[in-house]
């Protein structure tokens, strides 16, 4: 067994076979940022159905009212009641390793808002599938109104492009997960779950509470698994919360816990997380580590 610190940096491997371009889907989606909670996706994404090296794709994207997206292709033009509109032109130059590289040329040539010179990028961007980069964003004008005539509660309306396989993508990852529990009088209690998904994909993961007397404490995050030769790359994020007693309530506090590693298949490496700074923490004095194996199912 291999032990790993978090923050521990891992070298990557050489590169696995690389798939057909044709595989490759590249979105330009919108979303809505709200006033007062999270960005949500606005419903609307211009897409590739594959893609052609060197060939450039153009979409043509239109905002409305309370941050609504509107999409079509040229010689189409933006809608007539658009308050912001964008052109994004995305030529595909490189698929290797399951990583695309392209070309993102963008202006936001309509604006009816404070901007007085259109705003745009000429860039080359690389990403894995699931991965995804902010285009622009621009504020949603005031006093803007739903269809239905309620005010508006969105703040801010979201270009973003992501990369994915989304059919074609048969790569499946396992990795079984123990959280070892190691007591004050030296004793030591785990608990273990199986996860299953597609790489470059979260999979989440929740272990039961743990807990002393009235003390308790929730250990959860996500996992991210990417195939290379010679074995896997595999990005763990870990949250130690002590929970409300409210059940709906939220925890107290959390910490958050990375690290990056570079596992053999079947390969049982230990990610130690650190001690709370705050010894009155619940549990503080309780030691936690998780244990990981993974390797490619198919």
């Amino acid at each position: 067994m291999t032990l790993a610190l978090p923050f521990l940096a891992a070298l990557l491997a050489a590169p696995a076979a690389a798939p057909d371009a044709n595989e490759v889907q590249i979105l330009i989606s919108g979303y809505e940022l709200a006033a007062n909670g999270a960005e949500k996706p606005a419903g609307v994404s211009f897409r590739t159905s594959g893609v052609t090296i060197g060939q450039p794709v153009v979409g043509v994207f239109s905002m409305l009212d309370c941050g609504y997206f509107s999409v079509t292709v040229p010689p189409h033009v933006f809608e007539d009641k658009a308050t912001a509109g964008w052109r994004v032109e995305v030529t595909p130059l490189k698929v290797a390793d399951h990583v695309v590289t392209f070309r993102l040329r963008w202006v936001r040539a309509l604006d009816k808002g404070n901007s007085l010179e259109p705003t745009g990028e000429d860039l080359e961007v690389t990403l894995r599938p699931g991965e995804a980069r902010p285009i622009d964003s621009v504020p949603v004008p005031k006093g803007a109104k739903t269809f239905d005539g309620k005010p508006c509660m969105t703040k801010a309306a979201v270009l973003r492009v992501s990369v994915d396989f989304p059919d074609m993508d048969r790569r499946l990852i396992g990795a079984d997960l123990w959280l070892v529990e190691r007591l004050p009088d030296g004793k030591e209690r785990s608990q273990s779950q199986t996860l299953r998904g597609v790489p470059n994909h979260a999979m989440a993961f929740y272990f039961d509470t743990a807990s002393d007397g009235t003390k308790r404490l929730d250990i959860f995050g996500k996992l991210v698994a990417e195939p290379v030769q010679g074995g896997i790359d595999v990005n763990v994020e870990a949250i130690r919360a002590v929970p409300n007693r409210d059940q709906e309530g939220g925890y107290q506090s959390a910490l958050w816990f990375r690290s990056t590693l570079h596992m053999k298949a079947d390969e049982i490496v230990e990610v130690v997380l650190p001690p709370p700074d705050n010894k009155s923490m619940a549990l503080a004095d309780h030691r936690f580590s998780i244990r990981i194996k993974s390797k490619q199912l198919r």
